[in-house]
């Protein structure tokens, strides 16, 4: 949930307490409000009735007498007081109410019956000195109760209107302060992304006026430590490639000729010593000789395809990748190994080529360290529209828990080769087993140094 929805939320959830607050206090004083107010229409009804009546014609009875009074019916449209005239013996002669009282809603169902348990007045009925019936005021709560219902409903729903604006407002208001913010984070996200040249407009006046300065500032600085680390890397980088050709070259010139040289004399002092008798005491250590020459012959030329790539500068890298990836598949494990190459690689530098073919070397070498595999993929593709060069390389050895590397070699060392040109490399272990690592170049890059 984004951060304007959170405080809209937040300032929803307070509105909502507040309303809740507000109907308590409001139901709470109501009942008092209530309770004082039919205590004084009930007090004035009580002085307004009249106690003595005119002595009835003949023959009329006092009962008669109290349902011919008409003052009660005028009472009818009373609030909050019902009038009942009763006999003595507290018979209900007429009312100026009719019908059971209403029940009033179940939320406010608990005032009912307090307003209703109040005592009701009582004021006798003379004629003469004679009592013949009384005045019953009873409260009653009907008409209250819905005046109360009505105003709570209208006043929480203006109340709740007022907060569903306020939440409007929060909104709009949140969203134009963090206008800025999401500039912020679009800037950070383009950096993040590798873009350092990604600057921060303007974000608004006041405090926020310093941001813009700031975070430019910052992603210059960022931009020139990260162009010189790569240039120190490909310095460091061309340095290595330098170091590898000259030690290619001095096994090559002056290593190389001397085993070529010693290797036949020593397989024919092995031979000698093995066709006499008088030599055999020696044949042993002839045959060893031999056998350690050629071993070192062998040493040599290994050496010398690790150090220096065959063919990669005439032949391409193509050409390069196809004989390390036959190589790979002469070794113990036999892997099968599985070229996706673009048919357009030429068009790559030789700071590309000589990258990309390490990277793919030190995989396969980790695959024949680690991986116990039986198929390798390495595919090496052009994406035009996003301007870069991709390698992905992916085994199927057995699952294994991800070591973040620790050293400068392997990993560390295939993605100091990747950022060095301006790219990355990542490597981790797949889902179902195996591991993949994947790595980009950018097609234009610059590795001219002064």
């Amino acid at each position: 949930m984004s951060l304007r929805f959170r405080l809209t939320l937040i300032i929803a959830s307070l509105m909502s307490l507040l309303v809740v607050a507000d109907s308590a206090r409001r139901l709470h004083d109501a009942h008092d409000d209530a309770v004082a107010e039919i205590d004084s229409v009930a007090r004035l009804a009580h002085a307004l009735l009249p106690s003595q009546l005119s002595p009835p014609p003949p023959g009329l009875g006092a009962e008669a007498l109290l349902a011919r009074i008409e003052l009660t019916r005028e009472l009818r449209t009373l609030r909050h007081l019902t009038v009942e005239v009763r006999t003595p013996d507290d018979r209900l002669v007429q009312s100026s109410r009719s019908g059971p009282p209403k029940e009033p809603p179940a939320l406010i169902a608990w005032l009912g019956d307090r307003l209703r348990s109040l005592p009701p007045l009582r004021k006798d009925i003379r004629v003469g000195s004679t009592v013949i019936g009384h005045y019953l005021l009873v409260p009653n709560a009907d008409d209250e109760l819905r005046e109360i219902w009505n105003d709570y409903i209208e006043q929480t729903i203006m109340v709740a209107a007022i907060g569903v604006i306020a939440c409007i407002m929060v909104f709009w208001a949140v969203g134009r302060a963090l206008q800025p913010l999401g500039r912020v984070m679009r800037a950070l996200s383009a950096i993040g992304e590798g873009r350092l040249d990604a600057r921060l407009d303007d974000v608004g006046p006041g405090d926020l006026a310093p941001l813009s300065a700031s975070f430019n500032a910052m992603a210059a600085t960022l931009e020139a430590a990260v162009s010189e680390r790569a240039r120190l890397l490909r310095k460091l980088i061309t340095h290595e490639e330098e170091t590898r050709r000259e030690l290619a070259r001095d096994l090559h010139d002056e290593l190389s000729p001397y085993l070529v040289a010693i290797h036949p004399h020593a397989r024919l002092l092995a031979a000698a010593c093995a066709d006499r008798p008088e030599l055999a005491e020696h044949r042993s250590a002839a045959s060893w000789m031999a056998e350690q020459v050629g071993h070192l012959l062998r040493l040599v030329r290994n050496l010398l395809e690790h150090l220096r790539p065959p063919d990669i500068e005439e032949l391409g890298l193509g050409h390069a990748l196809r004989e390390l990836g036959t190589q790979r598949s002469r070794a113990a494990d036999q892997a099968e190994v599985v070229l996706h190459l673009d048919e357009d690689l030429g068009r790559l530098s030789a700071m590309h080529d000589i990258t990309l073919y390490r990277i793919v070397q030190e995989c396969l070498t980790n695959t024949a360290k680690h991986a116990r595999c039986t198929r390798i993929d390495v595919r090496l593709s052009i994406d035009e529209a996003a301007g870069r060069v991709v390698l992905e390389v992916l085994d199927n050895g057995e699952p294994t828990p991800f070591v973040p590397p620790e050293s400068g070699f392997g990993l560390v060392g295939m993605r100091e080769r990747a950022l060095a040109l301006g790219g990355d490399c990542i490597a981790g272990p797949r889902p179902h087993g195996g591991w993949a690592v994947s790595a980009w170049l950018p097609l234009k890059t610059s590795v001219q140094e002064p």
